[in-house]
């Protein structure tokens, strides 16, 4: 239990806190102070003798933490009063001294005549202090301020802006001086500052201003100077001045050319004088005298002397000169003497006639043109005749036009005199020429005839014209279609034909449209990529070497057309286009016949090579059976029989020879036939042929007469078919020679070949049958009781080819026929395939054939 004493000192720190911190934010507090006495008194008595419940425990628990806490943020709050004071008292200090400063910056601002403008961070500018004069011409507003071109020289105010550009840029501090619109002058000084920038504009005084005085007297007089520098260096005379020293500071261009130096700093650098030393010397005098020299000097530019006209002043104690060319009379007459004879040796050269007369008519010149042209004698025309007896003479030699008044035509052309314009026309000589004449007015009152033949030119024209207009009429008749596009890509020709076979309009071609659009309107009948692509490359392609095109084209209309691409040699393309149409439906006509005869050909010979293999195995059979019945060991036959037998012998041979003729030409245009080549004696191959026909010959009362060349020994050939050959045409000579007549059979050499002749006395081959005699299967009786199957001389013609030899025949109705085979009598190498054997042969085992 507490004692009366302290619990009087606790309420009294209680009291204390809330009166000397009346702001503690505890409710709890202010209650348990504004409590009695008693009230607080009861739980602490209650707790001292042992009697206090868990209620009172806790509110005494309660009022004692709030003792302590109050007690401790009393404590606190006292000690930061008396910093708070401190702090103030310090910031009250600091405040005055800052005015304090302020005050003298400000009259330190004030004192010095100024503009001063400061720019923030972000840009913004304003005007710190203004005090200069308003005299020099400064805005007192900002915006005015800044428009530096309104109170600036242009030159000062572009200088500035170029200044405060790189200051608010880059920071880049500046110090200038510019000279105001007013005629004043300010310096300018630019400086960053605070984050920003700031430009503070003052006038100048005392040697500052002298100084910028100055400095604006120099620029002007250097800008005079570069001026004056730049006129002199103009002038085409050498100009120079020179310093204290005497040596040249500058010279110009004509100086430095005058001297033939590379440049104007080589002459200076070098010391080059234009002036002779003797020359120089005089002039010295005259500059140290203080006198200005005027003279005539002479000097050598370009290796050759020319006269000057030299003027040399003293400046101070420098000096100055000019050197002037002289140009006299003599001289000017000289090179006008020159400039007259060039154009007198020029226009002799020329082919146009010219004649020059006077102000009083008089011949003064004329070029050798001019005598060519109107045949007049050279000693006569350098008299000088007035231009109307010119003009009688030519009328006199018929070499002027013809006029039916000459003398009113006369007075026309001498009226050029009077006319200041020139006069032109058109000259028809009698003798067919055309001469264009002009005739001009000169200053001095004279006049100049101009001739110029014509009668070339226009006959080359006539003839241009009338060569273009017949190829024009050619192209317009053509059914090709044809277009000439230029190297530039566009239509400068075309015919009808072109534009109806591509259904174009002709007015629009025309117009000259390019090959991009020719070809656009083309499409729509083509629409063939690849071949436009060519047509194209071919017109606008540039490479060196250009070709020419062709080929054809089908379009979906069914039209087709051949086209072709020439280039000319001006770098134009010249098209073709002709529709084939026809020609292509004629080709696949021929084309699909052709295949028909070829398929046709090959069925026939199919055909009777089937047959000819099918008819051969029982023909031999009955042959053989024909033999067998023959023998006598068979049993005898009585003469019927052995008559009937004997026919059927004979046809059976004769139908086996048909067969194996057959046979031989299947072979052969199956290429299958193979000579067997060897040396062949001629006199054993005409003997084996001879031997096989004997018995006909003797049965058909024939004589046989047979030459053989003596020099010829032998030749390269299958004996065999040679044989076979010669029986064939020996046959045929049989079967259509008469009784009692007689055969020939000569050989002899022709050049590198072996010529071999069967010749008749029979009744002869029509001329339009002998086309067809070698043929298969043409047979004519021609009068004779022979018909064979025809297959004869077609077997001898393919033989003789297959041994790279010919036939010739040679026949007149009623005087009989020749047949000539040719053979190589040197032949390198043998035919294709194999040759099958005949299954029948005749004597010495020769094939032999069915006579034709």
């Amino acid at each position: 239990m507490l004692s009366g004493r302290w619990q009087e000192r606790a309420f009294g720190i209680l009291r204390t806190t809330i009166v000397t911190r009346p702001a503690l934010p505890v409710a709890g507090v202010m209650a348990l102070v504004a409590a009695p006495a008693d009230a607080v008194a009861a739980p602490l008595a209650s707790i001292a003798t042992g009697m206090a419940d868990p209620r009172t425990l806790l509110i005494v628990g309660v009022v004692t933490g709030l003792i302590m806490f109050s007690a401790v943020s009393a404590a606190s709050f006292l000690r930061a009063m008396r910093s708070a004071r401190k702090a103030e008292a310090a910031a009250k200090s600091n405040a005055e001294r800052l005015d304090e400063e302020l005050d003298v910056i400000h009259a330190m601002l004030v004192a010095e005549p100024q503009v001063l403008v400061h720019w923030d961070e972000v840009g913004t500018p304003r005007i710190v202090a203004a005090t200069l004069d308003e005299g020099l011409g400064l805005p007192d507003e900002i915006d005015g301020l800044l428009r530096f071109s309104d109170w600036l020289e242009r030159d000062s105010a572009c200088e500035l802006e170029s200044h405060l550009a790189d200051l608010r840029s880059e920071g880049a501090a500046f110090n200038v001086m510019l000279k105001t619109a007013t005629g004043g002058h300010v310096e300018a000084d630019g400086r960053a500052a605070a984050g920003g920038s700031m430009i503070k504009f003052r006038d100048l005084a005392g040697r500052r201003r002298q100084l910028a005085d100055l400095a604006d007297r120099h620029r002007r007089f250097d800008q005079d100077i570069q001026s004056l520098r730049a006129l002199l260096d103009s002038l085409p005379m050498p100009v120079w001045f020179r310093g204290t020293d005497g040596r040249l500071q500058w010279v110009n261009r004509a100086y430095a050319a005058a001297v033939e130096a590379s440049d104007t700093e080589d002459v200076c650098g070098q010391q080059i004088e234009f002036l002779e030393s003797r020359d120089r010397e005089t002039v010295d005098r005259y500059v140290t005298g203080g006198e200005t020299f005027r003279n005539r000097i002479e000097a050598m530019v370009a290796g050759e002397p020319r006269a000057y006209d030299a003027i040399v002043l003293p400046v101070g104690r420098t000096s100055a000169g000019v050197a002037i060319e002289e140009r006299g009379g003599e001289a000017s007459e000289s090179s006008l003497s020159r400039h007259v004879e060039a154009h007198v040796r020029t226009l002799d050269q020329i082919a146009t006639a010219v004649a020059v007369y006077t102000r009083d008519q008089r011949l003064t010149y004329y070029n050798q043109a001019f005598v060519d042209l109107w045949q007049l004698d050279p000693d006569w025309l350098s008299t000088g005749p007035r231009d109307g007896e010119v003009l009688d003479r030519m009328r006199a030699l018929r070499r002027l036009p013809e006029q039916a008044d000459y003398r009113a035509w006369k007075q026309s052309q001498l009226g050029s005199y009077g006319s200041a314009t020139p006069r032109e026309d058109f000259w028809y000589l009698p003798d067919g020429r055309t001469i264009h004449t002009v005739a001009e007015r000169g200053t001095d009152g004279g006049v100049t005839y101009l001739y110029e033949d014509m009668t070339e030119r226009l006959s080359l024209e006539s003839r241009y014209n009338a060569l273009i207009n017949v190829q024009k009429e050619t192209l317009d008749h053509l059914r090709e279609g044809v277009a000439v596009f230029a190297s530039d890509g566009r239509l400068k020709l075309f015919n009808p034909a072109f534009a109806e076979i591509w259904r174009l309009d002709g007015q629009a071609l025309s117009q000259g449209p390019h090959v991009d659009g020719v070809i656009a309107s083309c499409r729509t009948l083509l629409d063939d990529e690849a071949a436009w692509r060519e047509v194209k490359s071919a017109v606008t392609g540039i490479d060196d070497q250009r070709n020419p095109i062709e080929g054809q084209l089908s379009r979906p209309d069914g039209i087709a057309l051949y086209y072709a691409g020439l280039p000319l040699p001006d770098g134009a393309t010249l098209l073709t286009y002709a529709d084939i149409t026809d020609s292509k439906r004629v080709e696949r006509a021929l084309i699909e016949r052709n295949e028909a005869l070829e398929a046709a050909d090959h069925l026939k010979n199919a055909f009777i090579s089937h047959v000819s293999y099918e008819l051969r195995a029982p023909l031999t059979n009955i042959i053989g059976f024909g033999e067998l019945l023959a023998n006598p060991a068979m049993g005898a036959l009585n003469e019927k029989q052995q008559d009937y037998l004997s026919d059927i012998r004979s046809s059976s041979d004769a139908l086996l020879a048909i067969v194996n003729d057959i046979l031989d030409l299947a072979t052969i245009d199956a290429g299958a036939l193979e000579l067997r080549l060897s040396p062949v004696k001629v006199a054993d191959v005409v003997d084996a042929a001879v031997l096989g026909v004997r018995d006909r010959l003797q049965r058909a009362k024939l004589g046989l007469d047979v030459h053989i060349d003596p020099s010829l020994s032998e030749f390269e050939a299958d004996a065999k078919r040679v044989t076979q050959v010669l029986y064939n045409l020996l046959s045929n000579a049989i079967g259509f020679s008469s009784e009692g007549s007689s055969i020939r059979l000569a050989s002899h050499r022709d050049g590198e070949m072996i010529a071999i002749s069967v010749e008749d006395r029979g009744r002869g081959i029509a001329v339009e049958d002998q086309p067809a005699v070698f043929d298969r299967f043409e047979s004519r009786r021609q009068g004779s009781n022979h018909r064979g199957a025809g297959l004869g001389l077609s077997i001898v013609k393919s033989l003789v080819e297959l041994h790279g030899g010919d036939v010739s025949l040679m026949s007149e109705p009623d005087k009989g026929t020749t047949v000539t085979v040719r053979f190589p009598i040197a032949r390198a190498g043998a035919s294709r395939g194999d040759a099958p054997e005949s299954a029948e042969t005749g004597p010495e085992g020769d094939a032999s054939s069915a006579a034709a």
